[in-house]
């Protein structure tokens, strides 16, 4: 039972950085129409940039944060302007090369000026054990699930709610009549591409903080978890990308656990290819219909 309860912990840390990722997978998909394959990247880039770069500059945890997220931010707005914008023209496969290859020229930027080795990143203030009953937890495994909550919330209050949100909304259901009303297409889809690289440097603080290291192998990594969590939830459903996430975390967990770190990897494309097979539209099905 305490291995069991330990890896729930585990899962759900885990899943909340990959909730985070996938978010603004779907929230990109959702307004813009491309999946975009560069999130995992972004999220590895923006970590290198803030804590190999600053924090071994300035030596100071809190401003490497800053950078990650910054970073991150910086990183959308590039990808956005230099790469899928202007492959918008060419429909889904000219979007999907275009970040496909955005993430390969980002990991290797990584490997020229990094190196291909792990980088240690001072974690003392996260790591620290706080025994509560039959578990243990971590400061950063409450500041995941924090993190998320107050992610999701915002998100979904910002597009539910707020004027920029119907903006958005109206960009996502139909670009031309958003357009005719005065609604900056352009900007909006910038704006969303920018914001979905927001949550993937977030996820970027939560995993080097909890595990204290770096390596280049993470960003093809959390691109291809997010895409499992994006199609297992369903692309258009927010919140289905949060419940497979967790999903998936827990699951992992526990094939750790259980089964060994070797089976992890069978286990998640196995659960990608059943439902690729049998829900193609994920567990919460929702079509987002545009007139071009």
């Amino acid at each position: 039972m305490d291995i069991f309860l330990a890896q729930l912990v585990n899962g759900l840390t885990i899943g909340s950085t990959y909730a985070l990722v996938a978010l603004g997978v779907v929230l990109i998909f959702s307004v813009l129409d491309v999946l975009s394959l560069a999130q995992g990247e972004i999220f590895l880039a923006s970590a290198y940039i803030g804590f190999v770069w600053i924090l071994g500059l300035t030596g100071n945890i809190p401003l490497a944060i800053v950078a990650v997220i910054v970073g991150s931010l910086v990183l959308g707005a590039v990808v956005e302007r230099v790469a899928v914008r202007p492959a918008l023209g060419g429909g889904h496969m000219g979007t999907l090369i275009s970040t496909v290859g955005v993430g390969i020229v980002l990991t290797n930027l990584v490997l020229i000026f990094f190196g291909p080795y792990a980088k240690p990143v001072p974690n003392s203030w996260a790591a620290t054990i706080l025994p509560l009953g039959v578990i243990t937890l971590r400061p950063i495994d409450i500041i995941a699930v924090v993190v998320l909550i107050v992610g999701f919330a915002g998100l979904s209050f910002m597009i539910n709610r707020t004027r920029l949100g119907v903006a958005i909304r109206a960009t996502a259901e139909n670009p031309r009549v958003a357009s005719t009303f005065g609604i900056n297409v352009g900007r909006m889809r910038s704006l969303t591409f920018i914001v979905g690289s927001g949550f993937a440097g977030l996820a970027a603080v939560i995993l080097v903080m909890k595990y204290g290291s770096i390596t280049p192998v993470l960003g093809i990594e959390f691109t291809l978890k997010a895409l499992i969590v994006a199609v297992i939830g369903g692309t258009g459903k927010i919140i289905g990308a949060v419940i497979a996430a967790f999903g998936l975390g827990i699951i992992e967990a526990m094939t750790t656990a259980y089964l060994g770190a070797d089976m992890v990897v069978l286990v998640g494309y196995g659960l990608l290819l059943l439902f690729v097979i049998l829900l193609p539209e994920g567990i919460f099905r929702q079509r987002v219909r545009r007139a071009g």
